[in-house]
């Protein structure tokens, strides 16, 4: 079974592997910013108190990254972030079967808050996968975020997403895999690549993995939860 993230750093990625946020400095720009994207879950702005939230959802969190069972068709969305993640953003794939089998992945959790992000948009619903059977791979409506009432939160708050808690905190680079190369269109864009990063900022949710999005810089990393932002949740 494969799974799926959208990346802006393949090439360190390729180099490094896949990194968890326990793998960075807790005092690092990169580290304090997927923070901030669950302050309204942490119901706090200390970095402090946000760690010991996360800490305390499940066993696991702060090693865990965000991962979609298939990437968006390449379509046009009227979600500006969706948009360009979807036209400049590289997928990057692992075979869940393998990390399991070779040690690398020790829990797998979903996040769902489908149902409650409009009414209860602090609430995170996360549940523990026992078996890949569990797993749900009916096909995700990627339209749904195009929605007036969604189109100032995350995009992966409507798209049910998985974390993978990992036994050493990242992927090794055998395991990755480039599904989808966006980098020649991405250094086209960049300017509106740009600005839609900044206009994320405003988003009231993580993304998958946690699902985070950043502008591209070395050592950064964009999960599809989400994440769960990054982001990214995934987590």
């Amino acid at each position: 079974m494969k799974v799926y993230l959208y990346t802006y750093a393949y090439e360190n990625i390729r180099k490094e592997g896949y990194k968890s946020l326990a793998m960075f400095d807790k005092n690092s720009e990169h580290c304090k910013s997927i923070l901030w994207t669950h302050r309204h879950s942490a119901k706090s702005e200390d970095y402090e108190q946000i760690l010991a939230y996360l800490e305390g959802t499940f066993r696991g969190r702060l090693h865990s990254i965000c991962v979609i069972t298939e990437p968006a068709p390449q379509d046009n969305y009227k979600h500006p972030y969706l948009n360009n993640l979807v036209h400049c953003a590289d997928v990057i794939s692992f075979d869940l079967e393998k990390l399991i089998n070779d040690g690398l992945v020790e829990a797998i959790y979903c996040k769902d808050i489908r149902q409650t992000a409009l009414d209860n948009p602090n609430f995170e619903n996360i549940y523990q996968i026992n078996a890949l059977s569990e797993i749900d791979l009916t096909p995700y409506d990627w339209h749904v975020c195009e929605k007036d009432e969604y189109l100032k939160l995350s995009p992966w708050v409507t798209i049910k997403h998985y974390m993978l808690v990992l036994t050493k905190g990242y992927i090794p680079p055998e395991y990755i895999h480039l599904e989808i190369d966006n980098s020649t269109h991405r250094q086209a864009t960049d300017e509106s690549f740009i600005k839609a990063q900044k206009r994320h900022f405003s988003y009231q949710r993580e993304m998958p993995f946690d699902c985070c999005f950043f502008k591209r810089r070395r050592h950064r990393q964009f999960v599809v939860s989400a994440i769960l932002w990054p982001k990214p949740e995934m987590s």
